[in-house]
């Protein structure tokens, strides 16, 4: 293997409010929540893992109760506390996952709209995974189904499920605190990402319409995959240009 080779890994907040509240998906290799040389010493050299691996955090400060819905079924609401989001918020957010989708009749699930798309041009695979370094996610009443898909082939917002064990305990989010773990895999051992925004060009937008909610309609999205492979644009991925302050002045280039 000849060095490494970067490639770029974009995220784009999906939603078109408050997009200021949302933090951008950072290597876990940046943050301070572990010592790589302790937890991967085999990847202390040059946290190779830990810079594949990026940390979504909370936007919001948040108190979910499990309760009985309509038809007797599980419900969810909002714990009103000083700095809590809005009840319309949340209403937007968070939906209980239907019992015939559930993995255990028995054990009820949340979904939380995390407003996050992420894109790439290169042949790769996202996997979602539970913020299992995070000291919070301890005291959460259950842990976040894992999921992995095509991300070259299926740009979409990105949904936390939470199945909740514990129905005595209430989910708190913090603002700030990790939401969720993102692992990017590539086939290739020598690719490192780098994150960047991405902006909504023609194309992207194109693809991110194609394949939004194609769940509702069933399931099995899996056999769609190949389809959207093959149809999608060469080219989805275009750095979001950013203002930048000049030092001798007051204008902003494009960078």
């Amino acid at each position: 293997m000849s060095g490494k080779r970067e490639v770029l890994l974009g995220w784009r907040n999906s939603s078109p409010q408050a997009a200021l509240a949302f933090f951008a998906p950072e290597p876990l290799s940046k943050t301070d929540e572990v010592g790589l040389s302790t937890l991967f010493p085999e990847f202390a050299q040059d946290g190779a893992l830990a810079n594949r691996v990026f940390v979504v955090r909370s936007p919001f400060n948040m108190r979910i109760r499990l309760g009985r819905g309509q038809n007797g079924q599980a419900g969810f609401r909002l714990i009103d506390e000083p700095g809590s989001m809005s009840v319309n918020a949340f209403r937007g957010l968070v939906s209980p996952i239907a019992p015939t989708a559930q993995r255990d009749p028995d054990v009820p699930a949340c979904q939380l709209a995390m407003n996050l798309v992420m894109i790439s041009d290169e042949p790769c695979s996202l996997q979602l995974m539970p913020p299992f370094l995070s000291p919070d996610f301890r005291n959460w009443p259950g842990s976040l189904v894992c999921g992995r898909f095509p991300l070259r082939a299926w740009p979409r917002p990105l949904n936390a499920v939470l199945e909740w064990h514990d129905k005595q305990r209430d989910w708190v989010l913090k603002r700030g605190e990790p939401l969720a773990y993102l692992m990017a895999i590539y086939d290739d051992p020598s690719v490192s990402p780098r994150i960047v925004e991405a902006s909504l060009t023609p194309a992207l937008k194109r693809q991110l319409s194609r394949v939004d909610d194609v769940s509702s309609y069933g399931r099995n999205v899996g056999p769609m995959f190949a389809e959207a492979e093959r149809s999608r644009p060469g080219k989805i991925l275009v750095p979001k240009l950013t203002a930048k302050i000049v030092r001798d002045g007051p204008e902003a280039k494009a960078s």
